[in-house]
């Protein structure tokens, strides 16, 4: 895929090209300073964070820590101890958090296109049904709440008379479904 870069003048540049696989996309990171490890802590973080987010596709394989500490020209041992620092792990979490943020937008533009069909040539319903269901327009659960309130003094309720009150409830919403299904066909 090229892209044509104009410039200012309108002439035409050479063509770049454009890469859009995610193997190419470096997520972004955390402010460096903002964390207590040393230079090497810093590397391995980012080695494991980057190792971690490889996308699991044919051909493309994540390294074993055996391999990522070599790189690094540290054992394997010390790898495993620096994951072990509560610092190293805010460090990756972060970094997680960072890319997965930076991903929304995509994420959300290609549900626009999944929505309008615009993908694959046919409205996806599912994607319609997320979008909606992100404005809180439309939920496909429905939530019950059972608050049980005795007139005396603090008296706790018996499992049994709990699975009364539940079972009323059931059938009082059942009921209901019944009624509404009953109007909805006149």
């Amino acid at each position: 895929m090229t892209n044509d870069i104009t410039r200012l003048t309108g002439e035409l540049a050479e063509p770049a090209e454009v890469l859009d696989s995610a193997e190419f996309i470096q997520p972004p990171l955390p402010n460096v300073d903002e964390y207590d490890l040393t230079p090497i802590q810093l590397k391995a973080a980012q080695a494991v964070m980057f190792n971690d987010m490889t996308l699991k596709k044919k051909g493309s394989k994540r390294k074993p820590y055996k391999q990522i500490a070599a790189e690094l020209g540290i054992d394997e041992d010390t790898l495993i101890r620096y994951r072990a620092l509560p610092e190293f792990q805010r460090f990756t979490r972060d970094a997680m958090q960072l890319s997965v943020s930076s991903s929304v937008p995509m994420a959300i533009t290609r549900l626009h296109q999944l929505a309008d069909g615009s993908i694959t040539g046919t409205p996806s319903i599912k994607a319609i049904e997320m979008l909606l269901e992100m404005d809180g327009l439309y939920s496909k659960s429905s939530k019950h709440e059972i608050s049980v309130q005795q007139p005396t003094f603090n008296t706790p309720v018996s499992d049994e008379e709990l699975a009364r009150i539940i079972a009323r409830a059931d059938v009082d919403v059942i009921d209901m479904e019944t009624v509404a299904d009953d109007t909805d066909e006149e």
